[in-house]
């Protein structure tokens, strides 16, 4: 499941009230976040693996008794990326608008709603208020949107950014009906 939206939509609020919200229902979750701009920094400086990655090291792995830590030097495909996590439950993903997955649409202001008909699999769309709601309603997106905040019937579910347990549910009655 991915989470997309403009900047300051709220993605990453959601995306780890989904990953709670799963989680407490005693699945198995990864996380997976897409960074635009490249800028991120894993490591720190000052440690050791900051010091193997200066050196020239192409991967380097950090590992204790309950965690691991990967971090290669060059990109790699979210497909690539999702195979090797296919023993977890869940994945949800922030951002990658592109990718072919099942999608929840961030919608904070309207000027957000015209992500909604440039992207594929949109099964649900969050919005920060009931005027936003109404106003995608007015603009022909209710014609595909399912109210009763449905999504199994393949038209896309319209929620309330608050109703994080809602969505979660929707969604678990989404994977249910495709396994």
């Amino acid at each position: 499941m991915q989470v997309v939206g403009y900047k300051n939509t709220g993605k990453t609020t959601m995306t780890a009230s989904l990953i709670a919200g799963l989680s407490s229902k005693g699945l198995k979750v990864a996380a997976f976040k897409h960074d635009g701009h490249d800028h991120f920094e894993m490591d720190q400086e000052g440690t050791d693996s900051y010091q193997f990655g200066k050196a020239g090291a192409a991967a380097v792995v950090v590992m204790s008794q309950k965690r691991t830590a990967i971090i290669k030097q060059h990109n790699t495909r979210l497909d690539d990326m999702l195979n090797q996590f296919s023993d977890y439950d869940w994945i949800v993903i922030e951002g990658f608008k592109d990718a072919p997955y099942p999608k929840l649409v961030m919608v904070r202001e309207a000027n957000d709603l015209t992500l909604i008909r440039k992207l594929q699999q949109v099964v649900g769309i969050v919005f920060w208020t009931p005027e936003l709601m109404k106003e995608a309603e007015a603009e022909k997106l209710s014609a595909q949107m399912d109210k009763k905040q449905d999504i199994s019937k393949g038209a896309m579910a319209g929620f309330l950014f608050h109703e994080r347990e809602v969505i979660v549910e929707a969604l678990l009655q989404l994977k249910s009906l495709n396994t």
